[in-house]
């Protein structure tokens, strides 16, 4: 329990550092929405990684089309038929690409097809992690 607590503290006081530098530079949608639920996450003591969660997450990411789509939508929402002509690919593909999508909440469809909070959370954390490190293919 005290090692939870030294844990909670410590990323207590790296919030208040990334605070501090999101004060002294623009910073946009993305990062003040990552700013917010961290917070949150840190005052329920409800930051730990649930492996199921991240590996359905990760799922819905580990393939090119479907970081496509989210970019796309990310410009702008989309219709099924206008993803299906941007991509070249089949429907079924299309269909499968946005249920992933859908069901880990980084897409939604109304009249069009459009990225979530999560998506846009998670498609900027997917730059700064490919800005961060080479990929070796």
């Amino acid at each position: 329990m005290e090692d939870l607590k030294r844990q909670l503290e410590e990323l207590k006081k790296r919030l208040e550092v990334l605070e501090e530098s999101i004060e002294e530079s623009p910073v946009d949608e993305v990062m003040i929405s990552i700013k917010q639920r961290l917070r949150e996450k840190l005052e329920k003591g409800a930051l730990e990684l649930d492996e199921e969660k991240a590996a359905k997450v990760l799922k819905s990411l580990a393939n090119a089309d479907r970081i496509k789509i989210l970019r796309m939508l990310s410009k702008r929402p989309m219709t099924f038929k206008e993803l299906k002509e941007a991509l070249g690919v089949e429907s079924p593909t299309v269909s499968h690409h946005l249920k992933l999508l859908k069901r880990t909440r980084m897409v939604r469809s109304r009249e069009a097809y459009e990225i979530t909070e999560n998506g846009r959370l998670l498609l900027r954390l997917l730059e700064i992690i490919v800005a961060l490190g080479e990929v070796e293919e």
